[in-house]
């Protein structure tokens, strides 16, 4: 290409060429991780539009996101929600693009995915497909940065859209906090801004304009533009976007296998034609939302779950420049710090607290919070001064360390950002280009561009002493949360009062002089000190990287007794000094009863809690771990730098086998697991939705206000004899992989059988098994529960066609596809169109030794609307799947593969795939690639065939069960009456009358990398996840 010199800061001009605006590039190398083969090259438009282009020969996957440096923030101030607005409406069709579906099912029928965010300073749009459609994507994002429509004919619907996704959130406690703590601000403050905006938000502007004109806005018509009150918000919604969006403060990433030439020649004439309207290309909130009625405060705040918590909040200084130093970082690395002389070790041997973080939370240009807060226990609730008091003890305890405080702090510190860096592994591909679009916007050198979020470079006392200068009672704000207030806590003279859009219940007073005045003390404490040397900081970070003609796409099973089995893969292709090491420890005394399940869980909670000082160093090193308990037994997981894996599991190990279980810490855990189980059913009801419908479909299943009356008669001694019982009769399973040779793989598992070594074997058939419930042929059911929140607005469906045993390998793939081509049309009908909810989803569900179609939808409407609307889209899509041409059934077929067809991005998600098949008990490690082919060979009518089977509502033959969550507030005059249907009365009677499907069975493949596969039938199903059960 022709173009200039570089000039002295890197950048170097090209001229305009064959129809290709002119535009620059950075010359200069850029910092990057020693495993990244990428190419890159950052660009600069002459319309200021940054973008950084990558070329990836290995992605099967292209990706790109659009950022602009502007969001609810700007917000006019008498329509809160605008930008959250646009951010809907932007997305619904171009001048060159115009029908509204045409992103949305371009990329998803070509095994794409797409989404958009609006945060406080910035709005992203991004999206990720096949790598050859690439050049057919990028027109369609481009286009809605230089020629929108906002069609007025969607204003209407979409203004509903942004109201449903709030009413969504309405009892969300995340955000019930977090817009109280906003909204106590300096009146007129940004910072008070209602972000996701509302009906009312909305239209409010728009009806006063008309009140005041001393006209009376017609009702809505059938146009969908929202009539005269729509069209005003419309065209205040084109005047912001005028005001706001400007090429100047926009960046873009794209990801592909195009060489960095053919990015930029497709990239620069794209985003060219995007305006830049002049305007500040990153603008800034600079005013501090706290004035002096602000600080020094506590509040005292309601939450919607059963739960009490604490935090302390200060306005920092302007942190955008200190990207090399992080000082905000390490205060709270200190403050965070959960090892031997914390805050948190010292309040959790008090009995007070359960967990805690601290952290700088706000983006660069929006207003920078330091939080520190935690959940508590109910005596900690009631000490909740003493909690607070403990924390300005320890910030008073930093203050007066000398300067600078011993170098290892920051040595340790930089040294693991260094290595985390150094090691970065890949990630999916849209995921990296949002990270790097929004990097693109903040302040760093062009040569840091990849390395200036990761690195600490040099240590800042002046930036650390600034910021622990502001960190006061007197400039601090406190918050005390909880469900149920104590008066002996807030006081008798309490006045309460409700925040403006999620209506939380709050009573703030200013801190006593007392409390000031002790929090002021320098600190006594004997207990709090810095923290030790980090004795898990990796030494030994090589690589034994050999080539490979290809990487092996399975595990080996290397090792293998009565007792356990070793499945082992050595990394051969993502050349970091890590490693994976997950354990499946199987019992039958795990699950049997709702008490052993409850035990279980305890001791899992335990073992954690018994841990934290240790495996705390472990975890700033670099390494993980988890313990958790599922239905057959433990998990336990330890990721991480494979230089001291070993030591680290070791531990874990010794600590479960000789755990001895505490009184004081029994009671807390009991204590947290009581509030968690009651708060279970206080959550979204989609959710509580698809837990009732998996309940129905599994033989056994101990729910939460079972499990829950167990733990009043669990004592100290009922979980040490569990503990020993469960351990007594035992069969495991071990995956490792990574950086690790097959020797000391193999030692690995000797070392953990030889702290097992007292367990008896347990034997194939008393290893627990998982199976499904399968419904019979012609059945239409409903299960119909309430919502337990009184306040909570939304019902719920899921709505389940069964199809058979997830083992039939010539069913799955049609299920799958049928899944693939229902997502985009039923979303843009159920949701898009008929405006249902803000939750629309179809998904694959599978289960051992059964499969489905599931759609699920959350709504202000009855469940019963919701399934007569789904059944009638189901009815009129059937018609839509005969009539699909040909071309266009390829197509969809292809971008299911592509899909099924993904590479693991990393290690992590490479032993994650491993283990999954592992643990299902089918083995079936090339299932990904058997069924693209099954897809690839699949006919129309097959998936006909099928759907008029198992999905058509006039067949006779299907399977359906659909799970009905219905508000207590559901006054939907929509309402209807479903006839046909069998309404489940008795949920343990119904099971009782259903056949189970067979468990697992090895699925039987020849394996060119796998060892004696031919042996696997020892391995059993327990398909659980390993979530906290």
């Amino acid at each position: 290409m022709s173009h200039s010199e570089a000039n002295s800061d890197g950048w170097q001009d090209v001229p305009a060429r064959d129809g290709i605006p002119g535009y620059s590039f950075f010359t200069r190398p850029l910092e990057r991780p020693d495993p990244d083969n990428r190419e890159y090259r950052l660009i600069r438009l002459q319309n200021g539009l940054v973008a950084m282009l990558v070329h990836d020969a290995a992605a099967d996957k292209a990706a790109a996101c659009v950022d602009i440096a502007v969001g609810s923030l700007y917000d006019p101030d008498d329509v809160p929600g605008l930008a959250h607005f646009c951010e809907h409406m932007l997305s619904k069709g171009s001048t060159p693009f115009p029908a509204e579906n045409d992103f949305l099912s371009f990329i998803s029928s070509n095994g794409g995915t797409r989404n958009a965010g609006t945060g406080g300073s910035f709005q992203d749009y991004w999206f990720s497909i096949k790598p050859s459609l690439l050049s057919e994507a990028l027109p369609r994002l481009a286009a809605f940065f230089h020629s929108p429509l906002f069609t007025p004919t969607l204003t209407s619907r979409e203004i509903h859209a942004v109201d449903s996704e709030n009413k969504r959130n309405l009892q969300n406690d995340v955000r019930r906090i977090l817009q109280l703590g906003k909204s106590l601000s300096i009146e007129g403050h940004p910072w008070r801004k209602f972000g996701t905006g509302n009906f009312k938000s909305l239209t409010e502007a728009a009806r006063k304009k008309f009140e005041e004109e001393g006209v009376k806005p017609d009702d809505e018509d059938d146009s969908g533009d929202g009539g005269p009150v729509g069209r005003e918000t419309r065209r205040r919604l084109v005047e912001w976007w005028k005001q706001e969006y400007c090429a100047g403060r926009m960046s873009l990433a794209v990801i592909g296998q195009e060489s960095v030439d053919e990015l930029t020649d497709l990239v620069v004439p794209l985003f060219s034609k995007i305006e830049n309207r002049g305007l500040d290309p990153r603008p800034t909130i600079k005013d501090s939302p706290w004035g002096e009625n602000e600080m020094g405060t506590i509040v005292f705040a309601q939450t919607v779950k059963d739960y009490q918590a604490f935090s302390i909040s200060f306005i920092i200084p302007d942190q955008r420049h200190n990207f090399a130093t992080q000082p905000a970082s390490l205060i709270a690395h200190f403050i965070g710090h959960e090892g031997p002389g914390s805050v948190c070790a010292y309040l959790k041997k008090k009995g007070w607290l359960i967990d805690i973080a601290a952290y700088s939370s706000g983006r660069k240009r929006e207003v920078q919070v330091f939080y520190v807060g935690g959940k508590l226990t109910r005596e900690g609730y009631l000490h909740y001064e003493e909690v607070v008091l403990t924390i300005f003890n320890y910030l008073n305890l930093l203050r007066s360390q000398p300067s600078p405080l011993p170098s290892y702090h920051f040595d340790e510190y930089k040294t693991m950002s260094s290595v985390s860096f150094r090691f970065r592994e890949k990630s999916q591909p849209h995921r990296y280009a949002a990270d790097l679009a929004y990097d693109l916007l903040e302040p760093y050198p062009p040569e840091w561009i990849l390395s200036g979020p990761c690195l600490v470079r040099e240590w800042d006392e002046r930036g650390f002493r600034e910021i622990l200068g502001v960190m006061t009672p007197e400039r601090g704000r406190v918050m005390v949360m909880a469900k149920y207030h104590d008066p002996a806590v807030v006081g008798e003279d309490a006045k309460w009062e409700n925040e403006k859009w999620y209506g939380t219940e709050y009573f703030v007073r200013k801190l006593d002089q007392g409390f000031l005045d002790k929090a002021n003390l320098p600190n006594e404490n004997t207990e709090l000190h810095l923290p030790e040397p980090n004795p898990y900081i990796p030494e030994n970070l090589s690589v034994e990287k050999k080539d490979v003609a290809k990487p092996a796409k399975v595990p080996s099973r290397i090792r293998q007794n009565d007792f356990s089995a070793l499945w082992y893969k050595k990394d051969d292709q993502f050349w970091v000094p890590k490693a994976h090491v997950k354990l499946d420890i199987r019992s039958s005394m795990a699950y049997a009863t709702p008490r052993q399940a409850v035990l279980t869980r305890l001791l899992s909670d335990l073992l954690d809690d018994d841990l934290s000082e240790v495996t705390y160093y472990a975890e700033l090193a670099g390494l993980g771990y988890s313990v958790n308990n599922y239905r057959g037994g433990l998990l336990v997981s330890v990721t991480g730098y494979n230089d001291k894996l070993g030591v680290l599991l070791d531990t874990v190990m010794e600590r479960l086998k000789n755990l001895v279980i505490k009184p004081d810490r029994l009671k807390v855990m009991a204590e947290q697991l009581d509030r968690e189980y009651k708060n279970f059913y206080i959550r979204q009801p989609s959710l509580l939705c698809d837990h009732y419908a998996a309940c129905v479909m599994m033989p056994v299943v101990w729910t939460p206000d079972v499990k829950l009356k167990e733990i009043p008669y669990i004592t100290v001694e009922d979980v040490q004899r569990h503990k020993d019982d469960l351990l007594s009769k035992i069969y495991f399973e071990m995956l490792v992989t990574g950086n690790i040779k097959q020797e000391d793989a193999i030692h690995i598992a000797e070392s953990v059988e030889a702290r097992l070594a007292s367990a008896r074997v347990l034997p194939p058939l008393e290893r627990p098994q998982t199976r499904s419930l399968l419904l019979p042929t012609g059945c239409n059911l409903v299960l119909e529960n309430d919502v337990t929140d009184p306040e909570e607005l939304n019902s719920s469906i899921t709505y389940y066609c069964q199809f058979g045993d997830i083992a039939d390998g010539r069913l799955r793939p049609i299920l799958a596809l049928i899944v693939h081509i229902l997502k985009e049309p039923a979303f843009s009908q159920l949701r898009t169109v008929e405006q249902l909810g803000y939750i629309v989803a179809t998904a694959f569900w599978s289960a051992t030794g059964s499969m489905g179609l599931g759609i699920k939808i959350q709504s202000l409407k009855s469940p019963a609307f919701l399934e007569q609307r789904i059944e009638a889209f189901l009815t009129q899509f059937r018609d839509q799947l005969s009539e699909m041409s040909e071309e266009e059934f390829e197509g969809k077929k292809d971008g299911l593969a592509i899909r099924m067809l993904e590479k693991t991005k990393n290690l992590r998600d490479e032993a994650s795939r491993f283990w999954n098949h592992i643990r299902s008990g089918y083995y079936d490690f090339l299932q990904h690639e058997v069924d693209a082919n099954a897809v690839r060979s699949l006919q129309l009518r097959d998936v006909l065939e099928a759907y008029n089977r198992y999905v058509s509502p006039s067949s006779r033959a299907r399977k359906k069960m659909s799970a009905h969550v219905v508000s207590q507030q559901c006054q939907d005059v929509d309402a209807v009456e479903l006839e046909g249907r069998t309404y489940i009365e008795d949920e343990s009677l119904f099971k009782a009358s259903l056949v189970c499907s067979p468990a697992a069975v090895p699925i039987r493949r020849k394996y060119s990398a796998l060892t004696s596969m031919d042996d696997a039938a020892s391995g059993t199903s327990n398909g659980d996840a390993g979530a906290k059960l």
